[in-house]
């Protein structure tokens, strides 16, 4: 084989294995926001549900709030709106929820029913409970943009803050 030949297949082999590498890497990276995405939201589910915090502190820690261009609302009305949310969802909420058995799951992971939703579900996770979903939530940045949504048709629609 000349010369030239395997210095060809040596390069298509480090290019192979390059290639593999980075695949390696992207899905380990994945995988571990993932993971950190999903203590997120349970965290999130802990400080509504079982232990005493504000919506203030709450919305500090967990909710990313979308830039508006209405000055209608500033953040701090936003935080009062939030905090009426979250009211009424632990009001709703906390008899199907049992400390003991709660866990978080990626949306495109969970096997059994749930909401369909139009928009993409990458960044959408679900708290389950007694083996049934509990509630769904929408993440950006690291934060939790909604956890509440309405049905349209037979779809859901995440309402954000």
């Amino acid at each position: 084989m000349p010369r030239k030949r395997k210095e060809d297949a040596k390069m298509k082999i480090n290019k192979s294995m390059l290639l593999v590498i980075l695949l390696l890497i992207t899905v380990s990276s994945v995988s571990q926001n993932k993971t950190e995405e999903k203590l997120l939201v349970n965290d999130f589910v802990k400080a509504v549900f079982f232990e005493k915090n504000t919506a203030k502190s709450i919305a500090d820690s967990y909710i990313y709030f979308e830039p508006i261009n209405n000055t209608k609302y500033s953040l701090s009305q936003r935080v009062k709106i939030l905090d009426k949310h979250l009211k009424k969802i632990k009001e709703e909420k906390s008899s199907l929820l049992d400390a003991a058995d709660f866990y978080v799951i990626t949306y495109n992971d969970y096997k059994g029913d749930k909401i369909v939703f139009e928009k993409r579900t990458d960044n959408v996770f679900i708290l389950v409970s007694k083996n049934k979903p509990i509630m769904y939530f929408s993440l950006i940045n690291d934060k939790i943009i909604s956890f509440d949504y309405i049905i349209k048709g037979k779809e859901g629609l995440f309402i954000s803050y």
